[in-house]
């Protein structure tokens, strides 16, 4: 063999090296290629299904429908001979498994050990109630086959473990660590879903039970399985539960001696409508209660009651308020009535027998006319005022004027009222009093008022003192009586319409209106001043206001200065009328 032919099998065998090594290469970059491309059809197969598991979850909450779509997806991505779960659930197991193949009991009754004693490590404890359930192929107890392939992922939700996913298989050796991760990535997909979900509607919850608890209304709010999810601190105080989180058999307890809302609560879950009480007294309340269901719906489509919420709405000022009008309008009625039967009986009188009247009887029937007409336009007045009170439309008109003329002319008027009834009316005027800038009128008429409240709630022998006094920045009026005197819960509500006195004697007091003192409250405050009472039941009622002085006239008495403590001058005490 000469040295060409050495060169050409050289070349050869070369050549040949070359195109076998070229050849590997390429198989190797296409097998690659090819592989990258399965394994992104495969990533984008797992895509789909991780999306389709996640609009399947949707926004749901419960756990054990979740993880219940979880498994029933797995079938297109693993090879298994069974799929389980186990989910905890008011305080129970629930075991499910989905055969895709014949197995016996013990194979069953192994994962379920397998996945109960994985639980037990993550949670410490173990519920001692369960349930199960065995869906898919039915059993085969000729399979002598135990799980040989198996892995167990957990579902948090928020640090909580909530559930666990068992995926188990007769073959040996049959997961890899990447269908491990696939099925740990879709358990994480849903858990980051829910916690996230869960976050936001406990930030929502915060904030409405944080609103429910501030209402003045009292609310409840139970579930289907009667556990209570909301009371709030006013429906507490109406039942008067007496503790921060009753359990339902705590709120029906309170409630069994006035009002069954046990039955209530089944009656609205049977008929899914909303049930309304009115006038429920609960100790001193009297609520309006609503009882109304909450609606969702289930896997059928059907809406059906999932929660009751319990409203207690507090009508006992209403009610009081319809009593108090009510009363007024039989009080103004019956004060209409006598002055308008005076006055149609006299004028009667007069068309029908005037000419066989004399004169002087003539006149007498005409003064009737007159002072019932009076007594009429003062107390539609009086309505009208405190309709203008009410409604912010009150006006008053000042002038320069001297108080205590005002006040002894105003008494004037009601002298011939005490002597009939024998009480004393007293003075103690300041001397020298600042001239004011008041609605004389309208300072007449708060005097006349409490004059005649006075003379109301006194009997032969009381005593009535009108006074007044100047301070630095404002005169003040009194008027004190030693009659009957007011009870500290009548004080209350002295200055408010249409109030009565619940605590009077009735041989001593008038009934009046009731608007008398919410009038002169309206009048003293359109004038700038303050009025309050002071009384002791028995003993007597003062009953003062100020009035504010001028800025020249606060000027020149802070210019004065007087001592501090000094004594006032005063009038010397003078009795209009006294009676031994």
């Amino acid at each position: 063999m000469d040295l060409s032919e050495l060169i050409s099998i050289f070349l050869v065998i070369f050549f040949g090296i070359i195109a076998i090594y070229y050849s590997q290469k390429e198989d190797k970059r296409k097998k690659i290629i090819l592989d990258h491309e399965e394994e992104q059809k495969q990533r984008a197969y797992h895509i789909t299904i991780l999306k389709e598991i996640q609009d399947k979850i949707g926004y749901s909450l419960d756990i054990e429908q979740i993880i219940d779509v979880i498994t029933g997806s797995l079938q297109h991505l693993f090879s298994y001979t069974s799929a389980s779960s186990v989910v905890i659930k008011n305080n129970k197991a629930i075991f499910k498994t989905n055969l895709l193949e014949g197995v016996n009991r013990t194979y069953i009754d192994t994962v379920k050990k397998t996945m109960f004693d994985s639980l037990n490590i993550l949670l410490g404890h173990f519920p001692e109630k369960m349930d199960e359930q065995i869906l898919g192929v039915s059993l085969d107890y000729t399979n002598p086959n135990p799980p040989l392939s198996f892995f167990n992922i957990p579902l948090l939700v928020n640090n909580r473990v909530m559930g666990l996913i068992n995926i188990s298989s007769v073959k040996p050796n049959l997961y890899s660590e990447a269908e491990m991760t696939l099925l740990y990535e879709i358990t994480a997909q849903a858990s980051n879903a829910v916690s996230r979900l869960e976050e936001v509607l406990e930030t929502e919850k915060g904030k409405l039970v944080s609103l429910i608890g501030s209402l003045a209304d009292g609310v409840i709010m139970i579930d289907d399985k009667k556990e209570v999810l909301i009371v709030n601190k006013a429906a507490g105080n109406f039942l008067k539960v007496g503790k921060d989180n009753p359990s339902f058999s705590d709120l029906i307890n309170a409630a069994k001696d006035k009002y069954d809302l046990a039955g209530k609560i089944d009656d609205c879950f049977k008929q899914s409508e909303t049930i309304e009480d009115r006038d429920v007294s609960f100790e001193d309340k009297t609520l309006q209660i609503f009882i109304t269901p909450v609606l969702g719906v289930n896997h059928t489509g059907n809406r059906k009651p999932i929660g009751i919420s319990v409203l207690l709405h507090d009508i006992t000022l209403e009610k009081d308020l319809a009593g108090v009008k009510e009363d007024f309008t039989n009080m103004v009625v019956h004060e209409i009535r006598a002055p308008l039967t005076s006055i149609k009986a006299s004028s009667e009188l007069l068309l029908e027998k005037g000419d066989k009247l004399t004169e002087e009887e003539k006149m007498q029937m005409l003064s009737i006319v007159k002072q019932q007409s009076k007594v009429l336009l003062n107390e539609v007045g009086s309505i009208l005022d405190a309709s203008k009170i009410e409604a912010g439309r009150f006006t008053i008109n000042k002038e320069q004027a001297d108080l205590n003329k005002t006040i002894v002319e105003a008494i004037g008027l009601l002298l011939p009222v005490a002597t009939k009834k024998q009480v004393a009316i007293d003075m103690e005027l300041k001397n020298d009093l600042p001239q004011l800038d008041f609605d004389q009128i309208r300072i007449t008429q708060v005097i006349n008022n409490l004059i005649s409240n006075s003379l109301k709630f006194t009997s032969e022998g009381d005593k009535i003192t009108v006074s007044s006094s100047v301070k630095t920045d404002y005169i003040v009026m009194s008027v004190a009586d030693t009659g009957m005197g007011i009870s500290k819960e009548d004080q209350t509500h002295l200055f408010s319409k249409f109030y009565q006195l619940k605590k009077t004697d009735e041989k001593i007091a008038v009934k009046g209106s009731g608007i008398g003192l919410y009038i002169v409250k309206g009048i003293v405050e359109a004038h700038g001043g303050t009025v309050w009472v002071e009384s002791e039941v028995g003993k007597g009622t003062k009953i003062s206001f100020t009035l504010p002085l001028s800025l020249d006239v606060k000027t020149e008495k802070q210019k004065e200065n007087p001592p501090a403590g000094g004594p006032e001058e005063t009038l010397p005490s003078h009795q209009f009328l006294t009676i031994n």
